[in-house]
């Protein structure tokens, strides 16, 4: 009960603390009105009428998260196709691991070959992960693992083939690398990514430890000291934390599962919404949402900042140097819509059927 009042408290202090950032808002877009319809309207209107113009990647990115808020069976033809690009991979895989010794170092270097290196922080990344030869690979082969559980692909597989490629897992240094300080501090989501995969996959718990490990990393009793990138990097991490432990939108999590993010969260929230980009802001609302607190007013305020940011000229949420490039734009856009159309229920999956592909084996 105390603490439940507690939290009361805190919710409203958050109201008051940011009433003046949405006066601001309001007052900055007082001559057109926008509502949550309008927006997610105009943002889905825009992507779905050129979803087939995106790389394969991104199509799968959009319509596996629509489908499960929608359950909409027009997003199907994108993951079949999705799940076909997976069977082929791991059948790839599959008879490179057992034709060539070198197989996973031999990926490894091309997957870093092609990496980007454009930025300060994908620079970070590449020389982390090139210090531990043949994670590129088994980071990579984990996600896709994944992807085919998720699908209902898993268990349809070859179980001899899909031993072999978990014991590639199991042969890789994940505990020295997600546990690092370096990993933590410059791949955060992509870690609490892999530290779930690797737990649904059944090859090592780390959960506790990486937990444990993130808030010696980023405590979360003080930010004081951190740049605006360390913190923005901090709370990605944390979001992916629940997102991953949802395995992707297609489970409710309690909402006492969490606590100690949802609640640094809510009482972060005037911060979050004076510093932090849409994209981080929709994933903070994704994981209060998911923890149950959709109705929550930090929600409300997360909500009330993607309509605002809305461009209706474009028909999406620029980046925030306000570019529009429809590509690079499709990862902040399908989360805001996703956070403005949250549903009562998530939908799994979607469960494919193996007969139904069109794969060479």
């Amino acid at each position: 009960m105390m603490r439940d009042v507690l939290r009361a408290q805190r919710s409203w202090l958050v109201v008051l603390l940011v009433s003046l950032f949405f006066l601001q808002a309001c007052a900055q877009r007082a001559e057109i009105y926008l509502t949550s319809h309008d927006v997610v309207e105009g943002i889905r209107t825009n992507y779905e009428s050129g979803l087939e113009t995106l790389p394969l990647s991104l199509q799968r990115h959009y319509a596996q998260r629509l489908y499960r808020m929608t359950g909409d069976e027009r997003f199907l033809p994108y993951q079949l196709r999705h799940a076909e690009q997976l069977i082929q991979t791991f059948n790839r895989d599959v008879a490179g691991v057992l034709a060539q010794p070198d197989y996973v170092l031999s990926r490894d270097r091309l997957i870093s070959e092609r990496r980007p290196l454009r930025t300060e922080r994908q620079r970070q990344r590449a020389l982390l992960l090139d210090a531990y030869p043949g994670m590129s690979f088994s980071t990579d082969l984990a996600f896709r693992l994944v992807q085919l559980e998720y699908y209902g692909l898993l268990d349809q597989l070859p179980h001899e083939e899909v031993a072999l490629l978990k014991q590639v897992l199991e042969q890789a240094d994940f505990e020295s690398f997600l546990l690092s300080d370096a990993a933590i501090r410059h791949y955060a989501a992509q870690a609490a990514n892999q530290v779930w995969f690797l737990y649904q996959l059944d090859v090592v718990d780390l959960r506790d430890a990486f937990m444990q490990r993130f808030q010696e990393v980023y405590p979360l009793s003080s930010d004081h000291g951190l740049s605006s990138s360390e913190f923005h990097n901090k709370v990605y991490g944390l979001t992916h934390i629940v997102i991953a432990a949802s395995r992707y939108y297609q489970d409710l999590l309690p909402d006492d599962e969490f606590t100690w993010i949802t609640d640094y969260f809510i009482d972060q929230t005037p911060l979050l919404l004076e510093t932090a980009t849409e994209d981080i802001l929709a994933e903070v609302g994704i994981s209060l949402a998911l923890t149950g607190q959709a109705d929550h007013p930090s929600v409300a305020l997360i909500r009330e900042r993607l309509i605002a940011a809305y461009d209706p000229e474009h028909m999406m949420i620029p980046s925030p140097s306000g570019g529009t490039n429809f590509a690079q734009g499709e990862h902040r856009n399908v989360l805001a819509v996703m956070l403005l159309i949250w549903p009562d229920e998530l939908f799994t999956g979607p469960y494919i059927e193996l007969s139904s592909l069109k794969i060479e084996r």
